[in-house]
């Protein structure tokens, strides 16, 4: 078998398992931060601080977004070319 029919047949399933793999990854890290804290600080302070962070990323999405529309305005030029 060829390299071009092996990645035909399954080129795809080893990149979707890659992926997959890293996004479990990444999940796996929060899940485990997760149960740290918790566990560490107890359910009360744990679970505080949890909040803020879970707060604090929604804000900063918003933050980002909204700097990202402004710096857009200075500079993306939106003129015709001549």
């Amino acid at each position: 078998m060829d390299f071009d029919l092996f990645m035909e047949r399954y080129g795809y399933k080893i990149l979707l398992g890659i992926f997959g793999m890293i996004i479990l990854g990444m999940f796996a890290i929060i899940g485990i931060w997760v149960y740290a804290a918790l566990k560490y600080l107890g359910l009360l302070f744990g679970g505080l601080i949890l909040m803020l962070v879970v707060v604090r990323s929604l804000v900063n999405k918003r933050v980002l977004d909204a700097q990202a529309q402004v710096f857009s305005k200075y500079f993306y030029d939106d003129r015709k070319r001549r």
